[in-house]
């Protein structure tokens, strides 16, 4: 299987299901193993996802086989800030989820669903874009073009803070 044969779209609420599931395979993929977290957060996405897609709050994206199944996805939230002099119009496209099944990585569908996530932005007018890496995404960011920033953070749950390379924000 070869990234041509795979069709990228984007995604509704009935793709719900392989939202999360796809979701669910990147933490574990980063080394989340907690059951019960997963499980809970599977179900806080649900809701969240159910709710956010229709109005346009979070956009997802699918990379489907031509059996229909989803083997690939990735997301954007279009955060607003405040206007500065590097970004008049304020909005920052923060892309999320990027996950590709195990047995399809290394074949291309994640670089075909970020740059498919990238054109929708830039048709948008969205100049500044951000994510979050992980180690096994980090070369396929740079390839794309993003450089690592300045940006610190500070997590107030305790029993989450991981070694850095395996932290899920």
């Amino acid at each position: 299987m070869v990234a041509g044969e795979i069709t990228v779209r984007q995604a509704s609420v009935a793709d719900l299901p392989d939202i999360v599931r796809l979701r669910r395979a990147m933490f574990e993929a980063m080394g989340f193993d907690d059951a019960a977290r997963l499980q809970a957060s599977d179900e806080a996405a649900a809701a969240y996802f159910a709710r956010a897609i229709p109005t346009g709050e979070f956009y997802g994206w699918l990379a489907v086989l031509p059996t229909g199944a989803a083997v690939g996805s990735g997301g954007v939230v279009i955060d607003r800030h405040p206007p500065s002099p590097t970004n008049l119009s304020g909005q920052v496209g923060y892309m999320m989820n990027l996950s590709t099944m195990s047995g399809y990585r290394r074949q291309g569908i994640g670089r075909r669903v970020m740059q498919t996530m990238l054109d929708w932005l830039a048709e948008r007018g969205i100049q500044r874009v951000t994510l979050h890496a992980s180690e096994s995404g980090r070369s396929l960011y740079e390839d794309l073009g993003f450089v690592a920033s300045n940006e610190m953070r500070l997590s107030r749950s305790p029993e989450l803070v991981r070694a850095p390379s395996t932290r899920l924000w």
